[in-house]
């Protein structure tokens, strides 16, 4: 707490309150980042993930190519 109170006391947050807020706040967004990437790893290894991508790529080959010819 003491360190916190230093960083406020240099003016980087208007108060200690703010200071653990924004820290909350901080690592919320880093937890939730890691789910994501998490879950992206997951979906990289699912077969059945991977065939609709393959799927999906397949389906819209042509129309990406439309769109530039105009």
């Amino acid at each position: 707490m003491a360190e916190a109170k230093e960083i406020v006391g240099k003016g980087f947050f208007k108060s200690v309150n703010v200071f653990v807020e924004t820290a909350v706040k901080d690592e919320i967004e880093k937890i939730k980042k890691e789910q994501i990437r998490t879950a992206i790893r997951a979906a990289a290894r699912d077969p059945l993930f991977l065939a609709d991508i393959k799927e999906i790529e397949k389906d819209f080959e042509y129309a990406d190519f439309e769109v530039s010819e105009k």
